[in-house]
């Protein structure tokens, strides 16, 4: 009719799409909501791709911990949310520098030597390059050894020649540095090997940290299914 001006809606996202823009501006990991929820984080990603939706029974909860509204999230009515801002996380202690008054007995701690292997892997030789005191952390651990650690890729937890030391028998932690192999060492082979912080697991795969090139990544427990946690590390500088 004259006189009468027609509404039209621009927004043309989906439920999915605005759940991990407010996500994403509540400054919230998929984790995070599974975690909220008690659910598993696929279920998250589900939401977000539109494969699934969240029941409406839900939603306000979802809408509350998202810092938007139920409207929102359903028609994109009203404001969309804005991002918080937020300080920045304090990161997790970092794997300790060793001081000399820690070394104890003799030199029995094997070191072994790596050379540089294709994206960022090493490639670990077992057979001793030297033989060094012990840290206290190691003291009577058997299989205890160091590794000088090749690549750019943990720096500046890790430079070029610093040695990692290594507890093959601590079982895998969140926000701890370890070393991953495709198959168990053996002394005097040669085995492939990254150096990551790992920040996350599940039954199916490691979730991994490097910081140059800065990345979180995943990798499968079926290629990498060994873990030996780092302990501490020799400095070379």
């Amino acid at each position: 009719m004259r006189g009468m001006i027609a509404t039209i809606r621009t927004d043309s996202t989906s439920l999915g799409q605005r759940l991990r823009q407010a996500r994403e501006a509540a400054g919230l990991t998929q984790n995070d909501v599974a975690d909220h929820f008690g659910i598993k984080r696929v279920s998250v990603t589900q939401w977000e791709a539109d494969t699934t939706r969240p029941s409406m029974e839900r939603l306000p909860e979802l809408a509350a911990l998202l810092k938007t509204d139920v409207a929102w999230l359903l028609d994109a009515s009203g404001a969309a949310p804005v991002p918080v801002a937020r300080e920045p996380k304090p990161r997790a202690s970092r794997t300790p520098i060793i001081p000399g008054d820690e070394l104890v007995g003799g030199r029995d701690l094997p070191i072994y030597a790596a050379a540089m292997g294709g994206e960022g892997h090493m490639i670990v030789t077992f057979e001793a390059i030297d033989w060094v005191k012990r840290p206290a952390v190691l003291q009577n651990v058997r299989g205890g050894y160091g590794i000088l650690v090749r690549g750019e890729s943990m720096i500046p937890a890790y430079w070029p020649g610093d040695t990692a030391l290594v507890n093959p028998h601590l079982q895998p932690a969140r926000d701890s540095d370890a070393v991953f192999f495709h198959t168990p060492p053996k002394e005097r082979g040669d085995e492939e090997a990254i150096i990551k912080r790992l920040v996350g697991m599940n039954d199916r795969e490691w979730t991994l940290e490097q910081y140059r090139p800065a990345k979180t990544f995943t990798e499968s427990r079926v290629d990498w299914p060994i873990c030996h946690r780092v302990v501490g590390k020799y400095n070379a500088r």
